[in-house]
């Protein structure tokens, strides 16, 4: 009877409807879960690399304060505290710009049939941080046997 309706071209029952919502969501879950994990390659490889050229021009001052009698500990607080003061600054940019990049991806992904809710909850930014957090944790803790393999000696002689 509703087709018979001028202007009606077509009718979809609600669970159909449903169904379809249900299949696209699912299929977003799958990209979602590889942007964070790639994302978070990402982020692990970037802090590495940087912590690591960070480590290897220090090896004078690292060594030095090895020979001043800095036991492992205190010399790793020293190097790993910078790593830590710029994942809190970058986790806090980051909130700033997400919310911005939020807001293009809603705008981009959503269709005439669909939309999606707009509001990033409180536990979106605790995950986030707490995973930021994670991953430079991972990166203080890979870095710690190449703090413990710079020679003293070798590291003072060389002339810079």
């Amino acid at each position: 009877e509703v087709l018979q309706v001028e202007n009606i071209t077509q009718v979809t029952p609600v669970s159909e409807t449903a169904k379809m919502l249900d299949r696209t969501i699912s299929s977003m879950d799958s990209v979602i879960w590889v942007l964070i994990v790639s994302a978070g390659a990402l982020a692990f490889v970037v802090m590495y690399n940087l912590t690591n050229i960070n480590i290897g021009e220090r090896t004078r001052e690292i060594a030095t304060l090895k020979v001043l009698g800095f036991t492992r500990r205190e010399v790793a607080a020293y190097v790993f505290r910078e790593n830590v003061l710029l994942t809190l600054l970058g986790i806090l940019v980051g909130f700033v710009l997400g919310i911005g990049l939020h807001r293009f991806v809603m705008a981009t992904v959503e269709g005439d049939m669909m939309m999606f809710g707009r509001e990033i909850k409180a536990a979106s930014y605790l995950i986030a941080s707490a995973m930021t957090f994670a991953f430079a944790m991972l990166v203080n803790l890979a870095m710690l046997p190449k703090l413990k393999k710079i020679d003293m000696v070798e590291s003072l002689k060389t002339v810079e």
